[in-house]
This record gives structure tokens, C-alpha cells and sequence, in this order.
């Protein structure tokens, strides 16, 4: 039994996904404006709400502004306590705006400065986080060996196929002065994902909502916890606002990945419909859902 209404089964796994948080050590603000951490937290408990018993909370990327080792701290106290109520498991991912060695040494104690790669195991869904960013530049690519060990970690079909975390994404970038900052191994990654079981790929990086494709696979960005890009200053223009933060909600059917954006910030609402409904519409058989529910009046 489950609670659906309509014609598919329950997904497999849900996953929370959010980007660019750009957290801050010593309660600085971002810009000397933006409290990054007091969004993360407001993102986070939306998230919550909208899925409650998520499988994995993802944070693909930018996860500190300047790579500060108390960033990082601060992103697993305000992060894994939520994912700890959900019963999910947390994949980081490394942006542009983090530093492997400070990333690596907080969140697992480890002395490094490779590249900040992992591969988890969600209930037979795979989720590789690839580390996109490049010492030194905020644009992306592979470093040495990454594709080799990409290939090696899809090497073998996953029972329910793979997600892609990667913090820059795959695709044309909106706002041209960005494209300075693209992924810029696409080629490569191509033939890598070519006939792997990779499903989607989740990114941030542009701070906006958006979507396409890469190689045949959805690619899914989640808008930043942070500020968002007003794209409406224009192309050649990024200007962060304030406002319009929000994550994503994943679920992952047998045949389809869908996603959701969930809004980061309370906003004035209505109920447009009756309380209740719900259970009065699983009541009733199928028919008299579409009767009930579907017809006009």
C-alpha cells in the first residue's frame, strides 16, 4: 500500500538535493549581507517538510565560500542532524569555492589534497560525487586521473543505476560570463558516460533553476541556498539577489527520474483545496477518483 493516487507505483529512493551554500566561519555574511547559514537552515527545514524520509541529502558543491576549516564544521552541524531525522545519508560534493585539503580534513579527518571523490551505496542506488573543481580556478574540469577512476566507478551497472553529483554542469551556461567558468572536459566526460548507468546528473554552480541534457542524461540544477542569479539583469550580466533561494526533491522511479523545486523561504500561501481530500480520494477506486476529483463542474 502506499499513499499515490494515480497509475505509478511509489518511487524507489527520494533524494534532497541543494547547492552553493557558500557557508561562512565566525558568523560572517556573506557580502557582508547575506546570512548563508540562516538560509541553509530555512532551505533545509522546507526540505524536510516536503521530504521527510529522504534517502540521501546531497550538497553538490560550494559548500564554504573560502574554504574555512570552521566552514565546514558548520556545514556538518547545521547539515547531517537533518539528514540524521530523515534517515538519509549525506553526499557532499566540492565547487569551485571549496579547498580539498580544509574539505577533506573536517569532514573525515583525513591529511589530503586529491581530488574530493566518493561513490556511496543508497539501497542499490549509486551516487558518485565527482570533484569538478581545479585548484587554483573556479572553472572545472578532470584532474589528472579523475576520468580513469570515473570510469572505474561505473564500470559495474548499480541494481537501480547511478546519479551523477557534479558541481559544474555539463551544459550551456545562460549567463555568459560564466562560460569562462564551464566544465571544460565535456568530450571526455561523454565517452565516459557513454553506456554507463548513469541516470542524471545533479549540479549547482550557476544558482539558478534549470535543466538539459548532456550526452543523452538529464542534467538537474539546484539553485543555491545562498543568493540566486537574477536573470532577468540580463545575459551578460550576474547579479545575486537575496531572495528566490530554493532546493530540489528527487525521486527515482524504475523508469523516469522526476524532480521538484521546493521553495527555501516561508512565503504567504492558500489552500485551494478542501482538507481532507486526500484520504476522501483513497477511499474511493480509481474511477470514482476521476469522478470526484477530475470532472468539471
Amino acid at each position: 500500500m502506499h499513499d499515490g493516487l494515480g497509475q505509478h507505483a511509489p518511487p524507489t529512493h527520494v533524494v534532497a538535493h541543494l547547492s552553493d551554500t557558500h557557508l561562512l566561519a565566525g558568523g560572517a555574511l556573506l557580502g557582508g549581507a547575506i546570512d548563508t547559514a540562516a538560509h541553509l537552515r530555512d532551505a533545509l527545514a522546507r526540505l524536510e517538510l516536503a521530504a521527510p524520509a529522504a534517502d540521501a541529502l546531497v550538497v553538490s558543491g560550494d559548500c564554504t565560500d573560502l574554504g574555512e576549516p570552521d566552514a565546514y564544521r558548520l556545514l556538518q552541524e547545521i547539515v547531517e542532524p537533518v539528514a540524521e531525522r530523515m534517515g538519509a545519508i549525506v553526499v557532499y560534493a566540492a565547487g569551485n569555492h571549496d579547498e580539498r585539503e580544509p574539505m577533506w580534513h573536517a569532514l573525515h579527518g583525513i591529511a589530503s589534497d586529491a581530488p574530493y571523490d566518493h561513490v556511496h551505496d543508497v539501497g542499490g542506488l549509486r551516487i558518485v560525487s565527482l570533484d569538478s573543481s581545479l585548484a587554483g580556478f573556479h572553472h572545472g574540469g578532470f584532474d589528472e586521473g579523475q576520468a580513469q577512476w570515473l570510469a572505474d566507478a561505473l564500470a559495474t551497472p548499480a541494481e537501480h543505476g547511478t546519479l551523477l553529483v557534479m558541481h559544474h554542469p555539463p551544459l550551456p551556461y545562460r549567463a555568459r560570463i560564466l562560460q569562462v567558468l564551464e566544465f571544460q572536459d565535456e568530450p571526455r566526460l561523454a565517452e565516459v558516460l557513454d553506456g554507463s548507468d548513469v541516470r542524471a546528473i545533479l549540479s549547482g554552480h550557476l544558482h539558478v533553476n534549470g535543466s538539459g541534457t548532456f550526452a543523452g542524461v538529464p542534467v538537474v540544477l539546484a539553485n543555491a541556498t545562498s543568493y540566486a542569479d537574477d536573470l532577468a539583469a540580463g545575459p551578460t550580466a550576474f547579479t545575486g539577489i537575496d531572495g528566490a533561494q530554493s532546493a530540489n526533491v528527487l525521486e527515482v522511479y524504475a523508469h523516469t527520474v522526476a524532480h521538484s523545486v521546493v521553495p527555501g523561504q516561508v512565503h504567504p500561501s492558500l489552500s485551494p483545496l478542501p482538507a481532507g481530500l486526500h484520504a476522501e480520494l483513497a477511499a474511493l477506486d480509481p474511477a470514482a477518483r476521476i469522478e470526484r476529483f477530475s470532472r468539471k463542474r
